[in-house]
C-alpha cells in the first residue's frame, strides 16, 4: 500500500470523526515545527511526500512573471499566517499562497466554521480569521532568502466600510512589499458579508488603483492578481478581465469557493442553510471552476495569465484546469482530503500524461481544450 493509499483508507476516516478546524490547525502547527530542521525537513520530504521534490524543466511555469518549478501551487486559507511555508515546499508544491492577511487581527466567525462533509470535500465558513499583518509579517521573517515564490493574498477586516476598503487592501500591501513574490486582491471569499460585491468594476478599480499605488511607493511592481467566485456571471467575469487588463495586473486566479445552496444541499438538507463556501472533490464545482477558466482564456485571447483553482486532487483535474487556460494551479481542500503527497503526485501525473502526449513543456497545453 502507497503512502496515499495508507492515508486515505486508514488515517483519513479517523481524522474525519474529528473537529475540521482543530485539525487543521494542528497540520499547520506540526509542519511548523517540523520545518525548523534539517532532521525534521527530511522526514517532511521523506515520510510526509513520499520522496524528493519532483524537478523537472517540462513542469516549469511562469505566471505574471512569477517563475514556479512546478504547477501546483497552495491555495491561500491552507497557511493563512505564514507559519508553514517552508513545510509545504518540502512537500513539493511549488509556491504557497498564505492568507488572506488583514490589515487588523480578526477572530472570524463563531465556531463550528468548518466542516468536512465528504471525503474530499468540505464548507469553510472561517470568515477571514487572520493573526493580522504585523504578525504575518513577523512570520515571514523565517523564509527570507529561501527564494520560495510566496503570493500573499489580501483582504479586509468585516467592519471596513465599501468606501474604506480600497485603503484597507492597500495598507496590507504595502506593510509586507518586502515579503511577497506576488500579491492577490481577494474581493470573492463568500465568509464576509458585502465583500463579493467588490467584484463589481467601479468599486474594484478603486480597490486595484490603491493597491497598484501603495506597491509604487514602495519600489517595482510586484505581479498582482484578482481572486474571483466560480458564481459570477460570464458578463461579471468580463467585466473583470477587461479590467486586469486595463490595469496591466499579472491576472486572475479562478476561482474561490461556491455558495451554491443546491451544492450544499446535494450532501444533506442539514448542509443546505450552512454558511460558508464548499470546495474540493465535488465534480460540479470543479466544472464551474473550469468554465470560468475556459471563458476567461478565450474572452482574453491568451493575455490574461490564470491560476486555475477548484477541485484539484490529482493530475488528471490539474491537467484538465491547465487545458482550459491555466498556466498554474492551486491545490487546497485536496490536501486534506489526499494527504501529504498530493504535490509530488499531480507532478508525476502531469508529467506521465505530457510523455503520452509528446509534449516537453506544460505551457504547451494551456488553454488547448479552452
Amino acid at each position: 500500500m502507497n503512502t496515499t493509499a495508507f492515508y486515505k483508507s486508514i488515517i483519513s476516516p479517523i481524522l474525519d470523526r474529528l473537529d475540521s478546524e482543530t485539525m487543521h490547525k494542528a497540520a499547520v502547527g506540526s509542519l511548523h515545527l517540523a520545518e525548523s530542521t534539517q532532521l525534521t525537513r527530511l522526514a517532511i520530504k521523506y515520510l510526509g511526500a513520499g520522496g524528493d521534490r519532483i524537478s523537472s524543466p517540462m513542469l516549469e511555469t511562469v505566471v505574471g512573471g512569477v517563475k514556479f518549478d512546478n504547477p501546483a501551487v497552495v491555495a491561500a486559507g491552507w497557511d493563512k499566517p505564514g507559519k508553514s511555508i517552508r513545510g509545504l515546499y518540502e512537500l513539493g508544491f511549488g509556491g504557497i499562497e498564505i492568507g488572506s492577511v488583514l490589515e487588523f487581527a480578526q477572530s472570524g466567525n463563531p465556531k463550528p466554521r468548518q466542516f468536512v462533509i465528504a471525503p474530499g470535500v468540505a464548507i469553510n465558513a472561517l470568515g477571514f480569521n487572520s493573526p493580522g499583518m504585523e504578525a504575518v509579517a513577523a512570520n515571514l521573517l523565517r523564509y527570507k532568502g529561501l527564494n520560495i515564490p510566496i503570493g500573499i493574498n489580501i483582504g479586509k477586516n468585516k467592519d471596513v466600510t465599501e468606501q474604506d476598503a480600497p485603503r484597507a487592501f492597500a495598507v496590507v500591501a504595502s506593510r509586507l512589499y518586502d515579503e511577497a513574490t506576488y500579491f492577490v486582491i481577494n474581493v470573492s471569499s463568500p465568509n464576509t458579508p458585502g465583500l463579493r460585491k467588490l467584484q463589481d468594476k467601479p468599486i474594484l478599480l478603486e480597490i486595484v488603483s490603491a493597491v497598484k499605488e501603495a506597491i509604487n511607493s514602495k519600489g517595482p511592481m510586484k505581479p498582482t492578481f484578482v481572486k474571483i467566485a466560480p458564481d459570477l456571471t460570464d458578463d461579471a467575469v468580463d467585466d473583470v478581465v477587461d479590467l486586469v487588463l486595463t490595469q496591466n495586473l499579472a491576472g486572475i486566479i479562478a476561482t474561490n469557493t461556491t455558495n451554491n445552496i443546491e451544492l450544499k444541499a446535494s450532501y444533506g438538507s442539514k448542509w443546505k442553510d450552512q454558511p460558508g463556501g464548499l470546495s474540493g472533490d465535488n465534480p460540479i464545482y470543479r466544472e464551474m471552476s473550469t468554465k470560468k477558466i475556459a471563458h476567461i482564456y478565450r474572452t482574453a485571447g491568451g493575455k490574461v495569465e490564470i491560476m486555475g483553482v477548484g477541485g484539484i486532487k490529482d493530475g488528471k483535474t490539474a491537467l484538465e484546469k491547465i487545458q482550459a487556460g491555466a498556466k498554474a494551479v492551486q491545490v487546497m481542500t485536496a490536501i486534506r482530503g489526499e494527504g501529504a503527497c498530493v504535490a509530488r503526485t499531480i507532478c508525476l501525473e502531469l508529467i506521465d500524461e505530457m510523455n503520452k502526449l509528446g509534449v516537453k513543456s506544460i505551457s504547451e497545453l494551456v488553454g488547448t481544450k479552452a
